[in-house]
Formats: structure tokens, C-alpha cells, sequence
């Protein structure tokens, strides 16, 4: 039995290294890395996805113009810390403030009485009104501040190692940050008088407004509480690399993608989930192409996703209309 696995365990090693050589792999380190990168970009989806779904789920709002209110609170965060010399707290607390703020006013200065003019069309309309305030407020930042980006610094900068994967002590916060609104959110939903009043509505608001749930303060505060876990989002986007007028393009459709594929009516933890899966799945695929090329597997894992739960109900459909019918 020695012999043999003297001659099995060499055999066996020399099989793996040529298997990963051929996939392009060089070694266990290089997949540790990018499984640590797609935890951390994951935790950064988690809360977008969060957000988004909450939002939609709940309101049916679909709020495209949740990309310019992440990117007001990283980057009036980042000219507190910046030119109105705040320390890094105070200004991360003003830009959220801001994003909240925006986000409670665009729902009930401009969303709510698009739809409530729209009627049966108000998704629409309130998708092109969302899409008009995306771009203006774009220009609106480059207008006022430039089109320079901005740093948002002041948090410690540590780096850690774990089996040769490194990462920084603001993703290992970012991803703790992610877990924990994951949860809370989740208690909040489940355990509270206002989380009830939530799930009603999303549910049936005719019948939550029916048994005296106030629909606007519900809408009000759902997009309260979606601004402030996307501009938490944002200030770690911003910590990371920097505060930019075009910083919230991207983001707002990695939101729309997870909170869609996980399900704008599942909780929290299972929309978090997905965002973790989403990031991971992005990242492995660097290990085989350009970065730019990486953010394909997401859109591929949505491809898949429609085809696993539309195609078979499109083709049941397709054969009960060809199929003859009795007269």
C-alpha cells in the first residue's frame, strides 16, 4: 500500500499542476486572491442590491436615479474631508445626510405625483424621469465642483494577509458593514411594527392602505432607508478609490441586476447573498480575462438566471398555443 501511494500522491500532484496550468491558473494563491476580491466587491453589490430591491419591492418605483444619490454622498463626503476640512466622520455623516435627503425629496416632489398623474403607466414614467435626474444631476456636480475626482480619506490604512490572499482593513469593515445592514435589515423587517407595515405593502398595498397603512410615509421611509445603505456603499466605493461625477453609471446597474436575479420580495440576507455570489463570480473570471471583460460573467449569470426560469415557462406557453385546441 506504501509503494503504491508513494507511486499515486507524485502522479496525482503532477495531474493537478498541468490542469490548472491548462486553465490558466498559476497557482492556489492566485484563486485565494480573487475569491478574497470577490468577497469584497461582493459586500459593495450586497448593499447596492439591498437597497434596490427594498426600493422597487416595495414602492415599484424603478429608482435609476439611485446612481446620482450614491454618488452625492461619497462625494459631498469627500469635499468635507476636502476643501471643508472635516474630519472623516463628520463629513461621511453630511454626505449621507444629503443622500437621504435627496432621496426622500425626489420620491415626494417628483415620483409621486409623476404617478400618481401616470396611472397604470407610472413605472414608465417614473423610469424616464429617474433616467432625466441621473443625467442632470451628473452635470449638475461637474457644473458646480468639476470633473476632477476626489479623495475621501482619513480611515487607517492596514493591510492583512490570510494563505496569501491580501486585503486592506476597510474591505475587511466594507464586508463586516455589508453582513451586518444584511441582518438588521433583515430583524427590522421581520421584528418591528415598521417592517411589518413594509412587508404589508409590498404584499398588497391595497389592502395595507385598507387596514390604515399610510402608503406615502411608507414610500417616504423605504427610500429614506435605500439611500442610506447605498450611500454607505458609496462612502467605502469612495475610500477605495476616490469620489467621481460618474461614480454611481456602474453601480446602479449591478444594483438592478442583483436585486432582480435575487427577487425585489426576498430578504435581505438572500439578496446579500447574491451580491456576495455576483462579486465572487466576477472576480474568478479575471483569472482568465481583462477586468474590463470580468463584468460579462455578472450579465452572464443574469443570462443564465432568465434562461433557467423563462425559457421553460416560454416554451410551455409556445406549445399550449400551438397545440390544437378542441372545438
Amino acid at each position: 500500500m506504501g509503494d503504491l501511494a508513494r507511486r499515486t500522491i507524485p502522479g496525482w500532484v503532477e495531474m493537478t499542476a498541468t490542469l490548472t496550468g491548462f486553465v490558466g491558473i498559476d497557482s492556489g494563491r492566485e484563486i485565494a486572491q480573487a475569491i478574497v476580491d470577490g468577497i469584497i466587491s461582493g459586500a459593495s453589490y450586497a448593499l447596492l442590491g439591498i437597497a434596490f430591491a427594498l426600493i422597487l419591492g416595495v414602492t415599484g418605483r424603478f429608482h435609476f436615479a439611485f446612481g446620482i444619490l450614491y454618488t452625492l454622498s461619497a462625494y459631498i463626503a469627500a469635499l468635507g474631508v476636502g476643501p471643508w476640512g472635516l474630519p472623516l466622520i463628520p463629513a461621511a455623516l453630511v454626505g449621507l445626510a444629503v443622500g437621504v435627503a435627496l432621496g426622500v425629496l425626489v420620491e415626494y416632489i417628483v415620483y409621486r405625483p409623476l404617478a400618481t398623474r401616470a396611472g397604470e403607466s407610472a413605472l414608465l414614467t417614473v423610469f424616464v424621469a429617474s433616467l432625466g435626474l441621473m443625467i442632470a444631476g451628473e452635470n449638475a456636480i461637474r457644473l458646480i465642483w468639476g470633473n476632477e475626482a476626489r479623495n475621501l480619506g482619513g480611515f487607517p490604512d492596514h493591510t492583512y494577509s490570510v494563505a496569501g490572499a491580501h486585503f486592506s482593513l476597510i474591505e475587511l469593515v466594507l464586508v463586516l458593514v455589508a453582513i451586518a445592514v444584511a441582518l438588521l435589515l433583515t430583524v427590522v423587517l421581520d421584528r418591528t411594527i415598521f417592517g411589518q407595515q413594509i412587508r404589508a405593502v409590498r404584499g398588497n398595498p391595497d389592502m395595507a392602505q385598507a387596514v390604515g397603512v399610510n402608503l406615502r410615509r411608507v414610500f417616504l421611509m423605504v427610500f429614506a432607508v435605500g439611500s442610506l445603505i447605498g450611500g454607505i456603499a458609496a462612502l467605502f466605493a469612495g475610500m477605495r478609490f476616490a469620489a467621481a461625477p460618474d461614480m454611481g453609471n456602474t453601480p446602479v446597474f449591478y444594483a438592478f441586476v442583483v436585486a432582480f436575479v435575487a427577487g425585489v420580495g426576498r430578504s435581505p440576507v438572500v439578496v446579500g447573498a447574491v451580491g456576495l455570489l455576483f462579486g465572487v463570480a466576477e472576480r474568478i473570471s479575471t483569472l482568465w480575462v481583462s477586468d474590463n471583460l470580468s463584468a460579462l460573467a455578472v450579465f452572464g449569470l443574469l443570462f443564465l438566471w432568465l434562461t433557467i426560469r423563462v425559457l421553460p415557462r416560454a416554451i410551455r406557453q409556445l406549445s399550449g398555443a400551438m397545440s390544437p385546441r378542441a372545438s
